[in-house]
């Protein structure tokens, strides 16, 4: 017989799909600390308590555009009359110099974790492709040194057209990331494109550039 005034419905088990980590209850959906706030520094069943689990990187696109219209910037201040070596070399180290600064202002910010060894690796890895935009844009100014026929002015304008042409692509591909549709993906698009015609109209009006 049951006693009055007992509740019918059994209590739900603590032990029922919830396993208790150092105290704190972990169920299958997540982790949950002491107070039922998820935390996002735990791990669900099949982990070690407090162990991370790490995520792959993905493509840093910011880094990627950044890098072509930096790119683009160096060819344009640095005038028509500069030898196609000696605009590859400008190009190259600029990037290098500024993804050696990217990778400094992430590690002061902490961006990646700190300062130890792990965390300036992931920082230089996710910051590379401010310096590897240089790359096609100066290869582009030596092979047109190569070719007969191409002016140094013409070699200037190879490495300024592919540097646009690589910031037009990242910025693609960044859309394509964002999985934008719509206003938005046409207004991104535009301001992509507008970018670009921008860095063009200021490579004409510059005298000697």
């Amino acid at each position: 017989m049951s006693q009055a005034g007992s509740d019918p419905a059994r209590p739900a088990d603590p032990a029922d799909g919830v396993e208790a980590v150092g105290g704190d209850a972990v169920d299958d959906a997540g982790a949950v600390d002491a107070g039922g706030e998820a935390s996002p520094t735990r791990s669900t069943a099949g982990h070690p308590a407090g162990r991370k689990v790490r995520r792959r990187s993905e493509q840093n696109y910011t880094a990627a555009v950044y890098g072509s219209v930096l790119a683009a910037s160096v060819v344009i201040s640095a005038g028509d009359l500069r030898a196609p070596l000696v605009l590859a070399v400008l190009l190259i180290s600029s990037g290098l110099v500024f993804w050696i600064s990217h990778v400094y202002a992430a590690t002061v910010a902490s961006v990646h974790g700190g300062w130890h060894y792990g965390a300036i690796s992931r920082g230089m890895a996710h910051e590379w492709p401010v310096a590897f935009a240089a790359v096609p844009p100066a290869i582009a100014a030596l092979v047109s040194g190569l070719l007969p026929n191409f002016t140094v002015s013409d070699g200037v304008w190879a490495a300024l057209i592919v540097a646009v042409a690589e910031q037009q692509l990242w910025g693609y591909a960044a859309v394509r990331h964002a999985k934008l549709s719509g206003p938005a993906l046409t207004r991104t698009i535009l301001l992509n494109v507008f970018v670009g015609l921008v860095i063009v109209a200021l490579k004409l009006s510059i005298p000697g550039h």
